[in-house]
This record gives C-alpha cells, sequence and structure tokens, in this order.
C-alpha cells in the first residue's frame, strides 16, 4: 500500500504539466515542449506524445525519498509504468473532452495553470522595494485593534444624566456607575474592535473606533421607546495600531510576492486573449432572461 501510493504522488507533478501540454494551453516555456527544447529525450512514447527523462527522475526521485532502501529494478519499472499509465488515461479522457465536459477538470487545470505561471516570476527583490510596497499598503498589516472596555447601562434617563454629570465632575467610572446603581456588562478582558458589535452593538462599536485610550462614550441609546436602554462605555485600553516594517517583514515579502504572480498571470492572459479568436454571439445572449438563472433545472421545459 505504502508503495503504490509514492507511486501516485511521483507521477502527479508530470501528470499536471502533461495534460496543460496536451490541451495545448501552455507557452512554450512549460511542459514537456520546454524539456524538448533543453535536449531532454523521452524514455518512453504513447501515441507520439513522450514521457520525458526529467519526468521520470522526477518520479524516481519521490520514490526513493520515501523508502529506507535503494531502488530495485522493479520499482524502475512500476515508476515508469504509472507515468505511462498517467498518459494513456489522460489521451483518453482529453479524446472524449473531459477537459471540457468535467467542471472539476476544467477548474483544475486553471488553477494549474495559474500555478505555473508563478514558476516565471522573479522573486527577488530589495528591502527598499519591500519597504515601499509596506509604507503604501500599511493598513494590510496593522493586525486588529484590541480593545479593554467597561460598560455600564441603565433604563432610566435621569440615572443617565446623573452619571454623566458625575463623570464631568471627576468621579471615577466604576465608583459613579456603583453610587448610582447602573448595570455593568459582562465582557471579556480585551475583544477585536470588529467583534465589539457582538457585545456592545454597532454605534458603540464605531464610536470606539473614533476614541483614544481613556476616553468615555455616553450615553448610546438603544432598545424601544417604552423600554430605552442608556450605556456609557469607558475604554480602558487599546492595543497600538502602528507596526514597524521589521516586525512583518516575513508577511510583506509574502504578499508582495503573490501580486507578482497575479500581474504575471494577468499578462500571460492578455496575451492568451490577443492571441485567441474570441466572437461573443450577442444574438443569443440577448435571448437570455432572469429566469432562465433563477428557475431550477428541473422546471424548466
Amino acid at each position: 500500500m505504502r508503495n503504490t501510493l509514492l507511486f501516485t504522488l511521483a507521477g502527479l507533478a508530470g501528470l499536471t504539466l502533461a495534460s496543460l501540454t496536451a490541451l495545448g494551453i501552455l507557452p512554450p516555456q512549460f511542459g514537456n515542449q520546454n524539456l524538448r527544447v533543453s535536449s531532454d529525450v523521452p524514455v518512453a512514447s504513447i501515441n507520439g506524445e513522450g514521457v520525458s527523462k526529467v519526468e521520470y527522475l522526477r518520479a524516481l526521485t519521490a520514490m526513493q525519498a520515501g523508502l529506507d532502501r535503494s531502488l530495485t529494478e522493479a520499482d524502475k519499472k512500476t515508476a515508469l509504468q504509472v507515468l505511462i499509465d498517467e498518459e494513456v488515461i489522460l489521451q483518453h479522457a482529453l479524446a472524449i473532452g473531459l477537459a471540457r465536459s468535467d467542471p472539476m477538470a476544467r477548474k483544475n487545470l486553471v488553477q494549474a495553470l495559474m500555478r505555473s505561471t508563478a514558476l516565471l516570476t522573479d522573486y527577488e527583490t530589495d528591502t527598499a522595494t519591500l519597504e515601499a510596497f509596506f509604507a503604501e499598503n500599511k493598513h494590510l498589516f496593522i493586525a486588529p485593534r484590541m480593545v479593554r472596555v467597561k460598560a455600564l447601562t441603565t433604563n432610566d434617563a435621569s440615572i443617565a444624566d446623573a452619571f454623566k454629570q458625575a463623570i464631568r465632575n471627576g468621579e471615577a467610572f466604576e465608583a459613579a456607575g456603583q453610587r448610582l446603581g447602573l448595570t455593568g456588562k459582562d465582557l471579556p478582558d480585551d475583544i477585536p474592535l470588529g467583534k465589539a458589535a457582538d457585545y456592545l452593538g454597532g454605534t458603540a462599536r464605531d464610536r470606539l473606533a473614533k476614541l483614544q485610550e481613556g476616553e468615555i462614550i455616553g450615553p448610546i441609546k438603544s432598545g424601544s421607546t417604552a423600554n430605552p436602554q442608556y450605556m456609557y462605555i469607558w475604554l480602558m485600553k487599546a492595543t497600538r495600531l502602528d507596526v514597524q516594517f521589521g516586525e512583518v517583514k516575513d508577511i510583506v515579502t509574502a504578499e508582495w510576492q503573490r501580486r507578482q504572480e497575479e500581474k504575471a498571470f494577468e499578462s500571460y492572459l492578455r496575451d492568451l486573449r490577443r492571441s485567441a479568436d474570441i466572437r461573443l454571439h450577442d444574438e443569443v445572449i440577448e435571448t437570455i432572461e432572469h429566469s432562465d438563472y433563477t428557475t431550477p433545472p428541473d422546471y424548466r421545459n
């Protein structure tokens, strides 16, 4: 069982590139075309399509990595047979149109091509470039603001007004609340600002976002006219919003690389569009009505 799994895994890398090449959607630098240009030679041929020596060596390498002994001749033959079988299956799948008719196959091919374009992207960059990217996109790397708050509520408007005056007079938040009988909300010590709405409501969260540490807001009124509630919130602590480049350099680098991959694929896709004969059949598109894509298929004529 273990060897069977290793043999299967060993052939997957070759299968992806072979399938893309056979579909004709890979540029010359991908797949077997590049191997042939590099003077690589096939170790087998199936209906004229070669299984390259590089693919075979890749399969042997993967197999050897999973074994504590040297590969035998039988192992090598089995590895080659896996690649041959994959090519046979692939050719048949393409012949019956599976790449077009099966949604999962189409999706996997598109995703494989997107990953393949990333192989051509030059990831090397200098610190100055990364620092400039960080400065332009700093909001992406700031951790969620964490807040620690105390919240007191009352249903009595006169008590709410008395509490407000007590705070203005310099009385401590908790002492004034205890003296006037306000009810404290049970809150975690530290919560992400975005989650504050779950405990305090959206209005309170939005106002908290503008508060400085130590400030108090209120009364925030909620509820119905017959049963109103007045809430005061004290922002006791807030985590700092700023981060330095050195603290998140690895994250910045990963995001920069991801965007380079996106740009590489977008450029490649533009080239594909330019070389493709794309025609829109407006006479068909214009016949599509709303019910055509909202009515369940079983109920269509």
